[in-house]
């Protein structure tokens, strides 16, 4: 698998030109397209029998996401030059709510790049259910990059390993990464009860797996009784890892979006680009 088409969300937030430099380089290294995508929310519809001030107020709030979609295209096609000169690339704007958009646009992608949810404590639910409610239905991988990322080569990469199936597909989803890499890790964290004996190495038929695929992968066993989550993330961090790979468990029910507690940790505080398959 290559990424051929690298869809990424754009907006006027300050990580968007980290987003749109590491979907360049993702394009570049498969002489691949990047579709940025500017979701403007909602479409606005005149209300039938509506009085005049109702239909100002609609023809100005177009004009104002208009601004915005203009903005954004400045800043994409900018860093699009600067990080890929010669990168096809196409601008869309679709007046629909961001999380639809672009699962929808996802779906004929091979990898989206998001913004990772907000502070759940600082904004509404709503708001922080974008890159959720892609993950768990765009049928794609999603790469999410922090707004103060500055893009490096992707060297060292971490997996989170439980064996089940969203890992699995996770791993699939980043070999295109992890045959570029110099440095692979499996990073299994295990509660203390309940860790494997050493001579059925939980992480055994991975790193089988990878060795077919050439790529030579160490191992980190972490035992404990603590959230998952945190420790996953302590442990990433204390081996410089430059990219997390991991399953992303939940489902989705009408709207409603539900995500695990670990997948939520990761999400919210990995502070590092997180690649995550559902």
């Amino acid at each position: 698998m290559t990424f051929k088409t690298v869809l990424v969300e754009l907006g006027l937030d300050i990580g968007c030109a980290a987003r749109v430099g590491v979907a360049a380089d993702l394009a570049k290294r498969s002489g691949g397209h990047v579709v940025g995508l500017t979701a403007t929310g909602v479409p606005f519809e005149r209300i039938p029998h509506a009085n005049s001030e109702a239909e100002c107020y609609v023809d100005v709030a177009r004009v104002g996401l208009a601004a915005q979609a203009e903005e954004t295209d400045v800043v994409f096609r900018r860093v699009m030059e600067q990080a890929a000169p010669g990168v096809a690339h196409t601008h869309r704007v679709v007046e629909e709510d961001p999380g639809w958009a672009l699962a929808q646009e996802g779906r004929v992608s091979d990898i989206v790049v998001l913004a990772p949810p907000p502070d759940p404590y600082s904004v509404g639910s709503l708001a922080a259910e974008t890159a959720e409610y892609v993950l768990l239905n765009a049928g794609r991988p999603v790469l999410l990059v922090p707004s103060a990322y500055e893009p490096v080569e992707m060297e060292h990469i971490v997996i989170a390993w439980d064996g089940w199936r969203e890992a699995a597909r996770a791993v699939a989803d980043a070999m295109p990464l992890l045959l570029c890499a110099e440095r692979v890790t499996i990073v299994a964290v295990w509660n203390r009860d309940e860790r494997p004996m050493p001579k059925s190495e939980p992480v055994g038929g991975l790193r089988q797996y990878l060795e077919r695929h050439g790529i030579v992968a160490g191992v980190y066993n972490e035992p404990t009784n603590d959230a998952v989550g945190r420790v996953l993330l302590e442990a990433t961090r204390s081996l410089n890892a430059d990219l997390l790979v991991a399953g992303g468990y939940g489902h989705s029910r009408m709207r409603e979006v539900m995500l695990g507690g670990t997948t939520r940790t990761l999400m919210h505080h990995a502070g590092m680009p997180l690649l995550l398959s559902h």
